[in-house]
């Protein structure tokens, strides 16, 4: 009996010891929830120089009911006048 008792205490000491262990090695805060992982940004390729940029970053214009894209004003300029001359 004795001896069932002293091989309980050693585990459970053994158990206290690991748990101890573990909680050192988390972050202060405990384990973080993971963040849903967000949806690619969708990128849209400039007609005049073909780089891709983010959409929501793009300069747009509609011609003929679509729309274009583009990275910068230069490049919005330069599709312009190819519309102005044919």
């Amino acid at each position: 009996m004795w001896l069932q008792l002293a091989v309980g205490v050693a585990l459970g000491y053994i158990g206290y010891r690991i748990y101890r262990r573990i909680r050192e090695a988390l972050p202060p805060g405990g384990i973080q929830k993971r963040r849903p992982i967000s949806e690619p940004e969708a990128l849209v390729q400039d007609p005049v120089c073909g780089t891709f940029i983010p959409r929501r970053n793009a300069l747009k214009t509609v011609r003929d009911g679509q729309e274009y894209f583009f990275c910068s004003e230069g490049c919005l300029m330069r599709f312009r006048r190819q519309e102005r001359t044919g």
